[in-house]
């Protein structure tokens, strides 16, 4: 089964493929919005519900998206990997779920930061932003 976070970089992927500029828009929004998404849209989509209920998904992207849970896409060895290492929504929901006390004792919020896009962008990695930046 297709998880949240494949479907956010295979919308990604098929938006850089658009020709269409708003087709396009719709696709990479529905990719950005996929990590918060509060249910698996394949498990969505398995109970007969729309995917038009999640946040960013119209018509034209829920086509797209039960195509490619019906049949998922081979898995390109050369995939970008920006989007690993991060939870969906969804996925940190099923994890807290296993133990009701997890929930209960969290103290603090979950998020992550958007420093590391532009630190990356100087080149070497450093682009002497990184001193006092807490990367």
């Amino acid at each position: 089964m297709l998880s949240n976070a494949d479907l956010a970089e295979i919308l990604a992927l098929q938006a850089d493929t658009e020709t269409s500029a708003t087709r396009q828009r719709a696709l990479k929004r529905a990719a950005r919005s996929a990590f918060l998404w509060p249910e698996e849209a394949a498990q969505l989509l398995s109970t007969g519900r729309s995917l038009t209920e999640l946040h960013g998904v119209g018509p034209f992207v829920a086509e797209h998206l039960r195509g490619w849970i019906d049949n998922p896409p081979a898995r390109d060895e050369t995939h970008d990997v920006r989007r690993e290492g991060f939870l969906t929504l969804a996925e940190a929901r099923s994890i807290l779920s296993r133990d009701v006390s997890w929930q209960q004792r969290l103290r603090g919020d979950l998020h992550m930061h958007t420093g590391l896009d532009r630190w990356l962008r100087h080149g070497d990695g450093d682009g002497g932003s990184r001193k006092g930046s807490g990367l």
